[in-house]
């Protein structure tokens, strides 16, 4: 029997980056725990299978196709989420990554090797899309006087990450938002906490490290379990924030990281310089 502090009865979601991954394995945890959940993503056949997952455990859910770049997309799930449960409780900021038009390498980033380009794709797809999230399903929550916003951030963006730079400094601007909007919209019953993963067994990152398979030992070697989390693992921590067991939490971030040991792996430095690219014929 379920606790009743993790319970959800009665309550929507909406998650974003829905269709695999963190946002599967939440959406799914949301569902079982007795939310209604809408699953939003941009490919129809990934958030169409999460809701019937949903769906074949006895739960509600819709599947919403949303591009969260796009202002007006996201007002268009937020109608559709309204129209079917005429409310909504709970979102979940997790659509993100690696932009569609860069390389999944673990050097890529270098500032040396970012174009101005690459640096506002990455400050666009997992800061700024988050920002517009916020601002359009906050404003039905602050009208409501009531809601629950939990943003996924990463472990890299609570420490120097060289090699990933505008990835760890878009994870680092979504903590610090997030704390701040804890403190605009506490008086309006609005919790926002923030989970930051280190190393979760993904599509994304199973798909970095088989690009760049050496640097998957050099990461181990960072976390004390000595494995990477299961999606499932970090859905666990979302349904607590989520659920009436973490009512007195906000502005918090949690590291859900396996014990990580230090903010860079020991010999990720070496590593790094071993790997990098030249500039002009001379290593860097």
């Amino acid at each position: 029997m379920s606790s009743s502090l993790l319970d959800l009865t009665g309550k929507v979601a909406i998650v974003t980056g829905a269709g695999r991954g963190l946002g599967r394995a939440i959406a799914v945890e949301f569902g079982r725990a007795g939310a209604e959940v809408v699953a939003a993503a941009r490919t129809v056949s990934q958030i169409e299978e999460t809701a019937a997952m949903i769906r074949d455990q006895g739960g509600k859910a819709l599947a919403i196709p949303v591009d969260v770049l796009n202002v007006s997309r996201i007002e268009e799930m937020l109608g559709k989420t309204l129209d079917a449960f005429g409310k909504v409780d709970i979102l979940v900021n997790n659509a993100g990554g690696l932009p569609d038009n860069m390389q999944p390498t673990f050097n890529h980033g270098y500032v040396l090797n970012l174009t101005v380009e690459d640096w506002k794709a990455e400050i666009e797809l997992n800061l700024n899309s988050l920002f517009y999230c916020c601002k359009i399903v906050g404003e039905k929550m602050v009208r409501q006087a009531s809601g629950n916003i939990i943003n996924i951030s990463s472990a890299m963006g609570m420490s120097p990450f060289p090699g990933l730079d505008a990835a760890a400094a878009a994870r680092a601007g979504v903590i610090n938002f997030t704390q701040t909007l804890a403190f605009e919209w506490a008086p309006y019953n609005i919790r926002a906490n923030c989970i930051a993963p280190f190393f979760a067994e993904t599509p994304l990152t199973n798909r970095d490290f088989q690009v760049d398979p050496g640097s998957r030992e050099v990461v181990l070697g960072n976390i004390a379990m000595g494995r990477f989390g299961k999606p499932e693992e970090i859905a666990a921590v979302a349904l607590f924030l989520a659920s009436p067991g973490s009512s007195y939490v906000t502005g918090e971030t949690i590291m859900v990281s396996g014990g990580r040991i230090s903010g860079l792996p020991p010999g990720y430095p070496a590593y790094l310089r071993a790997t990098r690219s030249t500039v002009g014929g001379k290593p860097r």
